[in-house]
């Protein structure tokens, strides 16, 4: 039973990681939570002096932070305020059109009689002096048809009031090709060694190639939870610091397993299948020409590629570990059964 079920779990997880891969994963690059790549780059050139604005996610959300001692209002696309920086902290205007459309899920469409002469019904938001929101005006220009070669997309500008005098932030948006598709191909090799591996039917290549699954998966997650975590948006939050310790010390976990050799079916399945969840949500790093990472887009891609493609293989070595140790079982029984009985283990992967 116990054989069985083992069996089931280890393929739902090989059919798991082939619907992942088949995923468009475009929804990724521009979706709510934190995108890993982006087809586009958004970059701040000028901004009034005092004020600190960069552009978080790609081209999707603008961070700006303000000096205590100045007034900025940030305008809406209907030039009305939509936030103001004060010594207080941040205030949202809830009679703006840009409040309605960045309410997460979008609601309702902002009222037509919201413009720059309603009156503004502030909303206190944050005691703090930096803010960061969904600014469609970033990445406005990436509907444009752009010439073969062309990188360099068009000027965005945001409009701001610094202590009532007129200004704004500026910056040009960029787009990079995808990358190439030649990048699958690793996944598909290192596939077709393991399964040449699993062919030969020999324990010394079955436990080796286990063992050199496991040490690249494992290291495919450090690089993986060094880049995610430490891309601040703006900053590194301390949520993501310790996300990075579990992970890392999840990897360190799996490096004692294997070097000490008391890994099993169990570590190594449980190290395909982190490195499956990784690299799965790194997917659009394969597809999407920036990469969003604090690591290099070459480091981060070939993270990927490791995650995946050694996630699957641990999971088709878990099968033929557990059926050794299985075989090992009915062997040791039979031979208690003529001999007397023997409470020596057989060591295994």
């Amino acid at each position: 039973m116990m054989r069985s079920r083992l069996r089931t779990a280890a393929l739902v997880a090989v059919a798991v990681a082939g619907a992942l891969a088949a995923l468009p994963p475009t929804a990724q690059a521009h979706g709510p939570i934190a995108p890993v790549a982006s087809s586009y780059l958004a970059r701040v050139t000028s901004a009034p002096a005092g004020l600190d604005a960069r552009v978080v996610d790609g081209d999707l959300r603008m961070w700006l932070s303000a000096p205590p001692g100045e007034t900025v209002v940030v305008l809406d696309y209907r030039g009305a305020p939509y936030l103001r920086f004060s010594r207080s902290g941040v205030w949202v205007n809830h009679n703006s059109a840009m409040y309605y459309l960045n309410q997460t899920p979008f609601a309702e469409r902002p009222p037509a009689r919201l413009g720059p002469k309603t009156p503004p019904r502030w909303e206190l938001v944050s005691t703090g002096h930096d803010y960061n929101w969904h600014d469609g005006r970033l990445h406005a220009l990436a509907a444009v048809a752009l010439s073969s070669g062309q990188s360099y997309v068009g000027k965005w500008r945001v409009p701001v009031l610094v202590d009532g005098r007129l200004s704004s932030i500026s910056g040009g948006l960029w787009h990079a090709p995808d990358p190439s598709i030649v990048w699958f191909w690793p996944i598909v090799v290192l596939l077709l060694c393991v399964l040449a591996a699993w062919r030969v039917k020999n324990q010394a290549v079955d436990r080796w190639t286990a063992r050199l699954l496991g040490l690249a998966a494992l290291a495919a997650v450090a690089v993986v939870a060094v880049g995610r975590e430490l891309h601040g948006r703006p900053t590194v939050s301390v949520i993501q610091l310790l996300e990075l310790a579990a992970l890392m010390a999840f990897v360190a976990w799996g490096l004692a397993r294997i070097g000490w050799r008391r890994a099993g079916h169990f570590t190594y399945f449980f190290i395909g299948l982190v490195a499956l969840l990784e690299g799965a949500e790194l997917i659009p790093t394969l597809v999407n020409g920036f990469v969003l990472m604090a690591v290099p887009a070459f480091l981060a891609r070939t993270a990927t590629v490791l995650c995946l493609g050694a996630s699957i293989g641990l999971f088709l070595m878990v099968l033929r570990i557990f059926d050794q140790r299985h075989d090992a079982g009915r062997e040791g029984q039979s031979v208690e059964g003529r001999e007397g009985g023997d409470d020596s283990a057989v060591e295994l992967v």
